[in-house]
């Protein structure tokens, strides 16, 4: 049940009614069954229906990201996000639609950017214009990265771990965890060199290639069920999705796990800057409905926080500076 502006009739439920509760499961395993920010043409219409306002998902975004390290780190984290997003469709539209123009992968486009646009009047229009063109390059470009996903996984990563360098250099150094950004910076690239030294696309097990899958996919099913699934999922996805991609030699799975790339970056961005992600300060929130919606606020409406993030960022840069 909702109270004051963050009331949502469409969403009234009872904590305690097993209905209510068997529907944000449902709901939360939709959500988390693959990469958390990627967008599908049902996302958006599933935000209108359960989710929450713009305003609302900008409140609890600006509440973890004040600092502009934070911002500016995100930024490069939204555009993995978006990349491997449409990167992920486009292998889906090879698979399903061989003989017909990215039906998917335009339908997210056209869906997602159209439900923004709509519903973020209190957004500037530049936010809106930034948002809604950082989508449609990311769709329009898809199909000439897909065949690189390794060197675009790289490129993405230098540009990471170049821009955390970067902060620490002009003088942000101060508010930055230094420990934590060179254990992320050596884990991070740990990781790539160990999958680049993985056997790729194994002719030995590509008639199990299917098993593999299903057994890969049941099993983040089923983390996606358990109370609080976003590490599990992201750990998961991340390291699991990735090594099965270079071992298997597919490029859904590769892309798939892309997506939990992203979130991790994400992560090392708030680990670095001590500020608490905003998917991870949800889990707090005690009505399971009420996680889920906030949930899915976020994480449709993410392409606009970032870039509105942005404003609040230099204001409070503006406040300080005036005031010392």
């Amino acid at each position: 049940m909702g109270n004051g502006k963050y009331y949502c009739p469409c969403w009234e439920i009872h904590p305690h009614n097993d209905m209510a509760g068997t529907t944000s499961t449902i709901l939360q395993a939709i959500l988390f069954v693959s990469p958390q920010f990627y967008c599908y043409p049902w996302k958006p219409l599933l935000n209108a229906a359960i989710g929450d306002t713009y305003d609302v998902a900008l409140k609890h975004f600006l509440v973890n990201h004040k600092t502009a390290p934070n911002l500016v780190l995100h930024c490069v984290c939204m555009a993995v996000q978006l990349l491997g997003n449409f990167c992920f469709l486009q292998t889906v539209d090879d698979i399903l639609f061989p003989s017909r123009p990215r039906p998917l992968s335009i339908l997210t486009a056209v869906t997602w950017i159209v439900y923004l646009l709509r519903r973020t009047p209190s957004a500037p229009w530049w936010v809106q214009l930034a948002s809604a063109s950082s989508i449609a390059a990311a769709a329009a470009v898809a199909p000439s990265l897909v065949p690189h996903g390794e060197f675009v996984s790289l490129v993405l990563l230098a540009t990471f771990l170049g821009v955390l360098l970067l902060v620490h250099v002009i003088g942000f150094h101060k508010s930055l965890h230094a420990v934590a950004s060179v254990l992320s910076t050596l884990a991070l690239v740990g990781f790539h060199v160990l999958w680049s030294a993985l056997p790729h696309d194994l002719a030995s097990i590509s008639d199990h290639t299917v098993h593999i899958n299903c057994v890969f996919l049941g099993l983040m099913l089923l983390i996606s069920l358990v109370k609080n699934p976003l590490v599990p999922s992201v750990a998961y996805g991340y390291l699991v999705g990735h090594a099965l991609a270079a071992i298997t030699g597919q490029a859904w799975l590769f892309f798939f796990s892309f997506g939990f790339f992203g979130s991790v970056l994400q992560s090392v961005s708030h680990l670095v800057t001590k500020e608490v992600p905003t998917m991870v300060a949800l889990q707090t929130v005690a009505s399971p409905a009420d996680k889920v919606r906030y949930e899915y606020a976020h994480v449709t409406f993410f392409p606009h926080l970032v870039f509105h993030g942005l404003v609040f960022s230099s204001d409070l840069v503006n406040k300080s500076s005036k005031t010392t």
